[in-house]
């Protein structure tokens, strides 16, 4: 007869710590945000080359018939493309030519590209109101000798880079 009593402690006691255990559940799920998973990022770069963060002297010109302008500096540079801060804003498609200096005096590397997205800069504090723009060029011409020589550059700043960490 004793057994039976302790068993029926122990059944009764195991449903209330089951009550407890699903009534905890029950309040965590309230405090816990919800949404919608529309598309997630899987880590991976999607770029098709790596860029390397970059301050390197770019001259550039457009078509029109507009003289050389400086820029005002770059963000970053890859074997497809360069990202430059300018104070003109282009519009994407654009057609533009560049001269990408070089460490050393050599002769600049010659590209032609096209403009794929402009953002203006507003980390920029320009005393007198000027406006910048962060332009976003792909290479779309560019001979193979400059080619490799931009790879060199590229190459140049990511172990500049690398020692930096």
């Amino acid at each position: 007869m004793i057994i039976y009593i302790q068993i029926i402690l122990i059944v009764v006691l195991l449903l209330i710590l089951a009550a407890l255990y699903i009534e905890e559940r029950q309040k965590k799920a309230i405090n816990i945000p919800r949404g919608r998973l529309t598309h997630f990022w899987d880590g991976r770069e999607r770029r098709r080359f790596v860029r390397v963060s970059a301050n390197i002297p770019v001259i550039y010109s457009l078509p029109k018939g507009s003289s050389n302008l400086i820029v005002r500096g770059t963000k970053d540079i890859s074997i497809g493309g360069i990202c430059i801060t300018i104070t003109e804003k282009l519009s994407p498609r654009s057609n533009i030519s560049l001269a990408i200096e070089i460490t050393g005096g050599a002769e600049p590397i010659i590209a032609s590209g096209e403009v794929a997205w402009t953002k203006e800069n507003t980390e920029i504090d320009d005393k007198e109101g000027i406006r910048y723009f962060d332009t976003g060029i792909e290479f779309k011409g560019i001979i193979p000798k400059d080619k490799e020589r931009l790879f060199a550059l590229i190459r140049e700043h990511e172990n500049k880079q690398r020692g930096q960490d």
